[in-house]
């Protein structure tokens, strides 16, 4: 079978990169703001920040799992068969059985710590902290199904379990021949249809737990948009119509926002998540119709930041854990003041270890999903065949 040589996409990219590195400010915003769900939390909360995190996170990880499917296509034409499904289990499987048993236990001991639980079997907050070391309680982690908690590499999980069951459909797509399309703007929002009736029908039923068997609202809807990533990266006419209509789709999304934020005490919530959904997929619109008109350039550090993608998405949770348990107790300041230092000690620390340790020691970029360091002397054609 012939090989296809593909060109990267450095807006793609920009955006791979772009969503990874806001997992800092979400996740450090997290620890503050006044939902009840996140690793360890500080004595005092912010309305105000609640609003950020529930923003970010309507179009954010949607936009991971657009991204995802839109790679799908240039993996799928570049390895075949047996090929594309090792090179899954190299960067989603292998990079999660690492965090598993390196990254997972911190966090869980941290938060039984803070007296709280997040895993299987739902949120609880006991108040009361554990009394074991965590030499002692690593084994229970592993044996232990109320104990044992996947975290944020639950994200990992589906997108296996979304390649695989994708597999058929993508690989049939993929041999049909593309007919000259046009689409108006109209196509560009017929997805919030399903993706406002997924979260109008499912999500009271099945509410967000990220566990994927309990998590069928966050099942389809993500998968819709990981699929919604592959066609648009097929179909040019369906893209050419995303960045036709960006700046309007970017209006609207904001507006919608703008609508929950002034009149969310007065909505039912089904009502609440269907506008959520509609702005979200239209803010997904203007970052993909922004990146193609302003970021197709390649700069200096693309490459550096791309690569650092997969290994910075497995270890941001855990400075963000570790050093925020230390910064919320004792240390006598602000929100902002705390937000604020632990978003750059969290930037650091993870940039440190990133950059000293897991990208120059090549057991450590396998286990955490990298690819292997370039050959001197690769050619152009076999850098886009192996880095496609």
């Amino acid at each position: 079978m012939t090989q296809v040589v593909t060109t990267r996409r450095n807006d793609i990219d920009w955006l791979r990169i772009f969503a990874t590195y806001l997992l800092f400010v979400f996740s450090v915003a997290k620890v503050f703001d006044s939902m009840p769900f996140y690793h360890i939390k500080n004595s005092e909360l912010s309305n105000s920040l609640s609003y950020v995190t529930f923003f970010i996170y309507q179009w954010h990880l949607p936009l991971f799992f657009l991204l995802a499917g839109w790679s799908r296509k240039a993996s799928l034409q570049v390895r075949p068969g047996m090929e594309s499904f090792k090179e899954r289990i190299l960067r989603l499987v292998i990079p999660f059985i690492t965090g598993c048993i390196l990254i997972c236990p911190l966090i869980k001991y941290v938060e039984l710590l803070g007296g709280q639980s997040m895993g299987f079997y739902g949120y609880e907050h006991t108040g009361e902290t554990i009394g074991k070391t965590f030499a002692s309680f690593l084994p229970e982690f592993f044996t232990r199904l109320d104990t044992f908690s996947w975290a944020h590499l639950w994200f990992l999980v589906y997108l296996f379990v979304f390649t695989l069951v994708s597999w058929p459909f993508f690989t049939w797509l993929l041999k049909r021949k593309v007919m000259p399309l046009k689409m108006g703007g109209t196509f560009v929002y017929l997805p919030i249809v399903p993706l406002s009736l997924i979260q109008l029908t499912m999500s009271e039923r099945w509410p967000d737990s990220k566990t994927l068997l309990y998590d069928w609202t966050n099942v389809l809807y993500f998968f819709l948009y990981f699929v919604l990533g592959f066609v648009i990266s097929r179909y040019s006419a369906y893209e050419r119509a995303i960045h036709n209509e960006y700046r309007r789709a970017g209006m609207l999304g904001i507006g919608l926002f703008t609508l929950l934020v002034l009149s969310a005490s007065e909505l039912a919530m089904p009502s609440i998540r269907m506008i959520a959904a509609a702005g979200g997929w239209c803010l997904v619109v203007w970052l993909l119709g922004f990146s193609r008109a302003h970021l197709e350039h390649a700069t200096q550090g693309i490459s550096y930041l791309r690569e650092s993608s997969l290994p910075v998405y497995l270890l941001h949770p855990i400075p963000v854990v570790l050093l925020g348990f230390f910064l919320i107790g004792p240390v006598h300041a602000g929100i902002t003041v705390k937000f604020f230092a632990l978003l750059t000690l969290s930037v650091a620390s993870t940039m440190a270890v990133y950059h000293v340790l897991i990208r120059r020691i090549p057991v450590l970029r396998w286990v955490f999903g990298m690819k292997p360091e370039q050959r001197p002397g690769e050619s152009w054609r076999d850098q886009a065949t192996n880095r496609g």
